[in-house]
Formats: structure tokens, C-alpha cells, sequence
């Protein structure tokens, strides 16, 4: 991975030159590494997390992590494509949850799911599992989510409530939510609008409201 593999064929670059003589045996196969990785149970997953967030930890902690300093998380899902048919829990690829550092981009947590899954099928859970695992790494400042539409549950709220994150989460333009924001419109008062700082994920800049004023009811 360090070298850029992304496939356990690449594993084969172990065996290349006189790797074998350096390490003192023969370097199995890459398709000896696929069985091995099929044998983990999602208690070997859990063992696995665990590792990650120490090596999260450690890494903020050597180089001066967020501390203090407020974080935003981009929380998303992909598409990864598979070849063959008969790669476990697939079905038509696989569908990862990623969170990732909006500054730095470095990943925080992912979550595999068979390429069937709902785009926020587990969401609520991993927010869960994600808050607590940047807690504990040595995020000590104010956190925030953002999300698309496709993340638009109460759950999923609810979640970002309970572990005091805050969220921006892209809302689906549905009868009730047009509903609302007509009824906000026809309410006397005033609103205007500014444009967004472009962020990292959407450097287009973009608009929204800035500010409402409502008269008090009679």
C-alpha cells in the first residue's frame, strides 16, 4: 500500500528482486492473501479499527493533531467495482461509507457494505463509531459533519445531536420541505442572501440565506 498497491495482485511486487533472501523465506502469493483476508470475521474488522484509530492517534499526537482546533468531516459513499463473481457480500461491486478530513483529506474511518446498500444504510451506526473514534485519537474541539442528500435521515441527525456535532446535511426538495419554505416566504418579514466561502468539496461558490427577520405574531 505504501508503494501505491490498490489490488492484491499488486502484492506481487513483494516477490520481485531478492526480496525472498532479505526477509529470510519465500514470499507466498498474492492469491495466499486473499485467502487469508476471506478468513476475517467482522470481529478481526473490529480488531482492524481498532489498530487504525491507535495509528490515528499516535500520528495527531506526533505531528501537533487537531487538538483544540474545530474539524470538518466529509462523510460520503462510493462505488468500487469487482471483478468476478464470487467476491463475497458484492453484489454489483461494493458500496464503502468513507469520512474524511475536509483540510487535509486524510480518511477516518470507512465501513465496507455490498454494492446493493442504500446509500445510508449504516450511517447512524458509523457516526456513531466515527465520533468516538476521532474523540479518542485527540480531536478535542468542535466537530461538524457535512453530508448530501443522500444522508437525510433523522437518524442520522439525531446522531450528529447526541455526540454534540455539528451538520450540514443537503436537504431533498420534497413536497413538505417546499411546502415549508413557501410558508417561511409569505411570512412577512425580511431575508437576504449571501454567497457561501467556497470549501474544499464544493470550491463553486454557492448561496444561501444569510438572515431572517420575522415579525412577532400579533
Amino acid at each position: 500500500m505504501v508503494a501505491g498497491a490498490d489490488c492484491i495482485d499488486d502484492a506481487d511486487m513483494l516477490r520481485t528482486a531478492r526480496t525472498a533472501k532479505l526477509l529470510g523465506h519465500q514470499v507466498s502469493a498474492p492469491s495466499t492473501l486473499g485467502t487469508f483476508l476471506r478468513s476475517f470475521t467482522f470481529g478481526h474488522i473490529g480488531q482492524l479499527d481498532r489498530v487504525a484509530e491507535t495509528i490515528l492517534g499516535r500520528a495527531w499526537a506526533a505531528g501537533a493533531g487537531p487538538g483544540q482546533t474545530p474539524m470538518t468531516i466529509d462523510v460520503d459513499s462510493t462505488i468500487c467495482e469487482v471483478h468476478g463473481h464470487h467476491k463475497g457480500g458484492a453484489a454489483y461491486g461494493y458500496h464503502p461509507l468513507l469520512a474524511t478530513r475536509a483540510d487535509t483529506g486524510e480518511v477516518l474511518h470507512i465501513r465496507m457494505r455490498k454494492g446493493s446498500a442504500n446509500t445510508a444504510r449504516g450511517a447512524e451506526r458509523f457516526v456513531n463509531e466515527l465520533a468516538g473514534r476521532v474523540r479518542r485519537a485527540g480531536a478535542a474541539g468542535e466537530l461538524a459533519l457535512r453530508a448530501d442528500s443522500g444522508f437525510w435521515s433523522a437518524k442520522i441527525m439525531t446522531a450528529c445531536r447526541r455526540h454534540r456535532i455539528r451538520f450540514s446535511i443537503t436537504v431533498r426538495q420534497t413536497r413538505h420541505v417546499q411546502a415549508a419554505i413557501a410558508a417561511i416566504l409569505s411570512t412577512p418579514g425580511h431575508r437576504s442572501t449571501t454567497p457561501t466561502v467556497a470549501s474544499p468539496t464544493s470550491p463553486r461558490p454557492r448561496w444561501r440565506a444569510s438572515g431572517w427577520w420575522c415579525a412577532a405574531p400579533a
